[in-house]
């Protein structure tokens, strides 16, 4: 057997076979507009008994199909996968390799781990193990002069391994073609590969693929030496770089890479930011190695607060919800947490609140942080919002939210004031808003606001029953007359007469 991808077995049912099945007119215009048995007429040319050129020439065509034929996609794909297992033709398979690979990088994975299992069941029929037969045919593949074999070839011995798999993936870090560079130092630290110095100069290859590819690789390795480069690149790295690493180091439950996340958190780009503060709360989220409570004391002490900084990169990563969503606005993604981890939102709002609360009222603005714990009362995810309702009146502190108003007290039960004078002087004036928002106010609009839901609006009911509470609570260890009014009425009266 040759080194092509092929084998002697009969080919596996796929949408390129059915050879016969319509004339042999050749030309494009001949075959637009119509199919055999279903099948869009480029890959109908994929039959063999169609010439290799021709077959080649539509494998090619079939890597960037046109609109009309997206319907087809997955059948497209299937049919290029029996043409670069089976086709016997070189030059074929490579351009049927090349086409899957422009469908996604995963069907070039799918392509290498059937290819070894067919080495497998042929070496088990035969003299050697069949891991080595395997392996063996991926490292050939790395010599060949067509790209799409090399790139294979780096995917496929990066999964079977080997006892030389990785000295030969070190030698294809220089290959010309950037997908094999990427492939090979990622299957590099999969099989075992440590030499992080070998790692090095790809981490600052000009070329997306392979930086982001010898993140992974480092990510993988998994050693102190690994980590500091991962943190040296953090620091010094250009933008797209340090992305790149700060959105992989929330993978290593580390105290080292935590420490280098931390100090991603005031990095100069909001993206950046962002997706370090992903990070850093799936490192909380997984509490091992470093436990929750550590990284909120560290961020406590290490970090000052930052209205436009730090609690803007864990709302950004917590907010997946906003008065946007309540009202038919668009939504901005959270950055770095996609879908994947509801826990990660979760510990963001954990850390954002923690933070909130501990700040110094006198620092800086804190209207935007407080606004949206309010607004995060509708949030989609409950426990993000039973957080918000849980930390709101800690954070609008007794001295800061002043006199309560009447509605506030809406539904309070007056034995709660039993003992207290009613015979407060009125305030000439209503106060600033300590926190720049008028937080009763912004509570009592959501708790009638027909388009929340009835949870937030019970949370906000629930929230301003607490404030309340804390300032009768207040005002009777202090022996402060209090008036309990429920109607502005209430109020004169108790002075007439």
């Amino acid at each position: 057997m040759d080194d092509g991808p092929r084998t002697d077995e009969a080919p596996e049912p796929t949408e390129s076979g059915d050879a016969g099945r319509h004339r042999g007119d050749r030309s494009a215009h001949a075959d637009a507009g119509r199919t055999d048995g279903g099948r869009p007429p480029a890959m109908a040319r994929l039959d063999r008994r169609f010439d290799a050129s021709t077959r080649r020439e539509a494998a090619e065509a079939l890597g960037n199909p046109s609109s009309s034929m997206s319907a087809e996609r997955d059948r497209i794909v299937e049919a290029l996968f029996g043409t670069a297992l089976d086709d016997p033709d070189e030059a074929v398979r490579a351009a049927a390799i090349e086409s899957l690979y422009f469908h996604g990088d995963a069907h070039v994975d799918r392509l290498a781990r059937r290819i070894a299992e067919r080495r497998r069941g042929e070496g088990a029929e035969g003299a050697g193990e069949p891991e080595e037969s395997a392996a063996g045919t991926f490292a050939r593949w790395l010599d060949r002069d067509r790209a799409a074999y090399r790139m294979v070839g780096a995917t496929g011995l990066g999964f079977v391994g080997g006892e030389d798999a990785a000295p030969r993936l070190r030698e294809a870090f220089d290959d010309g073609d950037d997908r094999v560079r990427a492939r090979a130092v990622r299957g590099y630290a999969r099989v075992g590969g440590e030499n992080v110095e070998a790692v090095r100069p790809l981490v600052n290859a000009p070329n997306d693929l392979v930086r982001s590819a010898a993140v992974d690789a480092l990510v993988e390795m998994d050693t102190d030496e690994a980590v500091e480069l991962l943190a040296l690149a953090a620091r010094r790295g250009n933008e797209r770089l340090r992305l790149t690493v700060v959105e992989r180091l929330g993978d290593l439950d580390r105290r080292d890479a935590t420490g280098a996340l931390l100090g991603s958190l005031g990095d100069p780009s909001e993206a950046v930011r962002r997706a370090a503060a992903a990070s850093v709360a799936a490192v909380v989220a997984e509490a091992d190695a470093v436990p929750a409570g550590d990284v909120r004391d560290r961020l406590l002490t290490e970090r000052p607060f930052e209205a436009d900084g730090l609690l803007a990169a864990f709302r950004a990563v917590a907010g997946e919800r906003t008065a946007a969503d309540r009202t038919g606005g668009r939504r901005s993604p959270s950055s770095g947490t996609g879908a994947r981890d509801t826990d990660v939102r979760r510990y963001a709002a954990w850390l954002y609140c923690e933070l909130l609360e501990a700040a110094d009222p006198g620092a800086a603005d804190r209207s935007a942080a407080v606004e949206w714990l309010i607004d995060a009362l509708d949030h989609r995810d409950r426990l993000v919002a039973d957080l918000a309702a849980a930390y709101l009146p800690r954070i609008v502190s007794e001295g800061e939210t002043g006199g309560i108003s009447e509605d506030a007290t809406e539904g309070v039960s007056e034995d709660a004031t039993e003992g207290i004078s009613d015979a407060a002087d009125p305030p000439d004036e209503p106060a600033e808003p300590p926190l720049g928002v008028d937080v009763e106010r912004e509570l009592r609009a959501l708790a009638s606001d027909g388009t929340a839901s009835e949870a937030a609006r019970e949370r906000a009911r629930a929230v301003l029953r607490r404030f309340k509470r804390a300032v009768v609570e207040a005002a009777a260890d202090r022996h402060v007359e209090y008036v309990y009014v429920r109607w502005p009425a209430d109020y004169t009266e108790s002075y007439d007469g």
